[in-house]
């Protein structure tokens, strides 16, 4: 069931997000556990952002994953640990080039969710 949203700003660096993709869902079955073919990823990019003091070497990368409730806090803070650590690396290039702030959020979904699966 995991929602996984990748927003960011439009001057990092990278491109082919299938790769860390890859590696969270790899994570969220590891650790959640969830089935591989429940994880659903996707990016925002925004052209209109303003970070700080507004100049145009600040970025970010925010990733939001929602999953279904009951999960405790301590293993949805450790998987967000994991997580970052995964995106330090695939922004690399981004964090050596830009003030790029990276941040993670795992929340519940809402009470109300429905899935239909062909």
């Amino acid at each position: 069931m995991p929602q996984i949203v990748l927003e960011c700003s439009d001057n990092i660096f990278e491109r082919n997000f299938s790769v860390v993709f890859h590696d969270i869902h790899q994570i969220l079955t590891e650790h959640l556990p969830t089935e591989l073919a429940s994880c659903k990823s996707r990016v925002i990019r925004h052209t209109d952002f303003f970070i700080g003091e507004g100049t145009t070497n600040n970025g970010f990368v925010h990733l939001s994953i929602s999953v279904i409730k009951g999960r405790s806090t301590p293993l949805l803070d450790s998987i967000a640990k994991i997580i970052l650590e995964k995106l330090k690396v695939f922004f690399s290039h981004s964090l050596q080039e830009l003030k790029l702030q990276i941040t993670v959020a795992i929340k519940d979904l809402p009470e109300v969710y429905q899935k239909y699966k062909n």
